[in-house]
């Protein structure tokens, strides 16, 4: 798989992901990677800080190709570039926020092919809110979750937790 090809694959399945559901696409020798957590309004997207990467060489918190795909500044209280895509978003959107994903997989982190790559996909189980009381019928219609969650799109590897 190209890089354009990997990014037209993570913009699909970006467009899946819904409330809860969190996917990490994580480089084989962990040189770094990017998440990303789904919420109703908002898909937040990371991408590995100087902090979390082995060895701050790699890049600093203020990388200029960071900086220039539209990623967040990494500080100390949040180690991790990132992006946050209100929702809905448009298709441009989702591409954009690709495109930002692969800069840093391939132009930062300095990966040869997506074929370095996997990912890790789950959908967080449904919770009680606090300080509501509930019937056991309702606790029965809570979502337990998913992990791992298929994501067959992406043309990844799954890894477990």
């Amino acid at each position: 798989m190209t890089w354009d090809e990997f990014r037209d694959r993570l913009r699909v399945s970006l467009r899946s992901l819904t409330d809860r559901c969190c996917v990490v696409v994580v480089a084989s020798d962990e040189r770094g990677c990017v998440q990303f957590f789904g919420t109703v309004d908002v898909l937040s997207a990371e991408a590995s800080g100087p902090e979390v990467v082995g060895g701050a060489a790699v890049h600093g918190s203020d990388d200029p190709t960071m900086l220039a795909a539209g990623w967040k500044q990494s500080t100390r209280a949040q180690p991790n570039w990132s992006f946050d895509l209100p929702l809905p978003a448009m298709t441009s959107e989702y591409a954009a926020l690709a495109d930002r994903c692969v800069i840093a997989l391939r132009d930062v982190f300095h990966l040869a092919d997506p074929a370095e790559l996997a990912y890790h996909a789950w959908r967080e189980p449904d919770v009680q809110p606090a300080g509501v009381t509930w019937s056991p019928e309702q606790f029965d219609r809570l979502d337990p979750g998913e992990d791992p969650l298929p994501m067959p799109a992406m043309g990844l590897q799954a890894q477990s937790a």
